[in-house]
């Protein structure tokens, strides 16, 4: 069972926005967003997600042209017919793109949608540019008509609504996205792109692989985890999970302890923030604790670690066993650190 990469953008090495945008959908706006591992770029297609066991692949083709023909959306589907036809289990295939006029929709107010949206007339239109990409690559020999069809149910139309900034705030999962500014968030989308774009700087056209998951020796790929790291790294200021030496606003709550001590209690708290952001049951309550932490220090001058912990967690019942009052403590001196 072969898989040969095809159409990949051997001229194309920068990411652009749009492709950004259509992974943190993928990462963060969808209700089995959770199931997405990694993220493989131009390779089956411009963005794909692929679960943990790598043997489910979520398609997305992104297309950012304002006025997108009937004729033109069809002949775009084509790199995701032709997964639907290959031998690798594709679980949707989404097609990201700007606001498509209402005269094509039946329900104009949807943004996101399938082809029971999509006006008759339309549909036709569509089902014919698919048709004669099919045969302008593929040929006459074999008559696709069937699984054109079937191909078309599978179809999820994802209109891009929203700034760039508004979808790294969706995978912040914090409640109030303004604690950071909008021009924050934008530089962070940049930084996301700049990423993207440099892992698609590889040549990979015909490249075969036998399973989903050999995808990743390309190292075309980032795992979500690791854009999550990113922007909570960004927010806080630091390397969260890789930080250097002591937070120097930690030193007098660890000052009576002996080096052995301390060099202990830094790695355990350490590894229980890494427990706390990698395990999937306490990732919510992770970025709870941070969002807290970085209001109260946005706006408000204290530096004193004991003092903000008993302002803000005294009563604060915490759900999650490693995230211990000192671990907590740790993660208040980074911040401070990292604001300054």
């Amino acid at each position: 069972m072969n898989y040969t990469f095809k159409n990949t953008e051997i001229n194309n090495k920068k990411a652009t926005d749009f492709e950004t945008k259509s992974l943190l959908y993928l990462i963060g706006r969808r209700k089995d967003s959770k199931e997405v591992e990694y993220i493989a770029f131009d390779c089956f297609n411009d963005v794909s997600g692929i679960n943990k066991n790598s043997d489910k692949i979520w398609d997305i083709q992104s297309k950012n042209e304002k006025s997108l023909s009937p004729k033109k959306i069809g002949k775009y589907f084509f790199t995701l017919f032709d997964n639907h036809t290959s031998p690798f289990y594709f679980t949707e295939f989404i097609f990201f793109c700007p606001v498509l006029k209402p005269k094509y929709k039946v329900d104009e107010k949807l943004n996101i949608y399938g082809i029971e949206n999509i006006v008759d007339d339309t549909l036709i239109r569509i089902k014919n540019g698919l048709k004669e990409e099919v045969i302008r690559v593929k040929g006459k020999a074999i008559d696709y008509s069937i699984e054109q069809e079937n191909f078309l149910k599978k179809v999820t139309i994802v209109e891009d609504t929203e700034l760039d900034n508004e979808y790294i705030k969706t995978v912040t999962k914090f409640k109030k996205s303004e604690i950071k500014s909008d021009a924050f968030y934008q530089s962070v989308f940049q930084d996301l792109r700049n990423i993207q774009s440099a892992k698609k700087n590889s040549y990979i056209e015909n490249s075969i692989i036998s399973q989903i998951k050999d995808v990743l020796k390309f190292n075309r790929h980032l795992y979500t985890k690791d854009i999550e790291i990113l922007i909570i790294s960004r927010i806080i200021g630091c390397e969260v999970f890789d930080y250097k030496g002591i937070p120097l606003h930690f030193l007098p709550i660890i000052d009576v302890l002996d080096f052995e001590d301390k060099k202990d209690t830094i790695q355990e708290c350490n590894s229980n923030l890494s427990r706390a952001f990698f395990n999937k049951n306490s990732n919510r309550e992770f970025w709870k604790i941070c969002e807290i932490i970085i209001e109260y220090l946005e706006s408000n001058g204290l530096t004193d670690v004991e003092m903000i912990f008993n302002n803000l967690f005294t009563k604060y019942k915490f759900r999650i066993s490693y995230l211990t009052p000192i671990t907590i403590k740790y993660l208040i001196a980074i911040t401070i650190d990292g604001k300054q």
